[in-house]
């Protein structure tokens, strides 16, 4: 399979096929345009751009995407100077991935929501591949399939893991399932925003509106992991990437993670990495 790459600056005709292509708009204009298309990950890498679809109103900020489902009429409009991928998926490709998962050739319906974890895998590979197109990085064909089946295989397996968890909760109502999922969402995001914090429970719930307990309840079905193990991992994964690519001291990483001092730093980071900070710096 080979994946198409093209670019727009000015108000897409859609006249050729939409499937497993990547297309990269810096819109010269501001823009209106409705189309009908596959799946879709809409990648906003600057400005702002809002969603028509299925009688919802979505808006997706700079570094936040969305997925769409297929064979809907989609109406997309967005400022000059907005930037943006998007990923156009065929539906042969999600189910052939999706049963390469699951085992279950069903139809796959993805949650239309933005999404805004900054940390989040698949954001960081879209942030990526934006990085390297605008860069002039793309030098294989190799490079680019391998990226857009990476991103697609993220996405149905990300899907799978929340349907597994909505499944734990006998949940079956779509409206009920994209309102708990947004709750959660929102909550992944204040923990990004504010890891650096002394973050509770109660903070989370409060912030956005769902009590402690059904918070956790619904957090760890979702997820896998409760929403204060989800913290510790995230503040663990930013120290490693602070240890690797700065020369900032265990204290100022330890700070600036969470962290209230270095000697609980320290032993958590080896808990969970096994090594201890200094050990790991050294050893990359």
């Amino acid at each position: 399979m080979m994946i198409q790459l093209e670019e727009i600056n000015s108000p897409p005709t859609f006249t050729n096929q939409l499937e497993n292509k990547i297309l990269y708009s810096n819109h010269s204009k501001d823009i209106s345009v409705s189309y009908q298309s596959t799946y879709t990950i809409k990648y906003v890498i600057d400005g702002l751009k809002h969603y028509n679809y299925n009688q919802q109103d979505i808006k997706v900020c700079k570094n936040q995407y969305v997925i769409l489902n297929k064979d809907s009429q989609i109406t997309t409009e967005a400022k000059k100077g907005t930037k943006g991928l998007s990923f156009f998926l065929s539906p042969e490709l999600i189910q052939e991935i999706s049963l390469f998962f699951t085992g279950n050739s069903s139809p796959v319906e993805f949650l239309e929501v933005t999404q805004k974890t900054s940390d989040h895998n698949i954001n960081r590979l879209l942030k990526s591949m934006a990085y390297q197109y605008e860069h002039k990085l793309i030098h294989s064909q190799k490079q680019l399939d391998d990226a857009f089946i990476k991103i697609s295989e993220l996405i149905v397996f990300q899907q799978n893991l929340v349907d597994q968890g909505f499944d734990k909760l006998k949940v079956k109502r779509h409206n009920t399932k994209r309102e708990l999922y947004q709750l959660i969402t929102e909550a992944k995001s204040y923990l990004h925003d504010n890891l650096q914090e002394h973050i509770s429970l109660n903070t989370i719930s409060s912030d956005i509106g769902i009590s402690k307990y059904y918070l956790h309840r619904l957090f760890t079905e979702i997820n896998g992991i409760t929403p204060l193990g989800y913290l510790t991992s995230i503040r663990l994964e930013k120290a490693k990437n602070l240890l690797q690519y700065s020369n900032n001291s265990i204290l100022d990483i330890a700070i600036s993670c969470g962290f209230d001092n270095t000697s609980y730093f320290s032993n958590l980071f080896k808990k969970h990495i096994g090594l201890s900070p200094s050990q790991f710096r050294k050893a990359i």
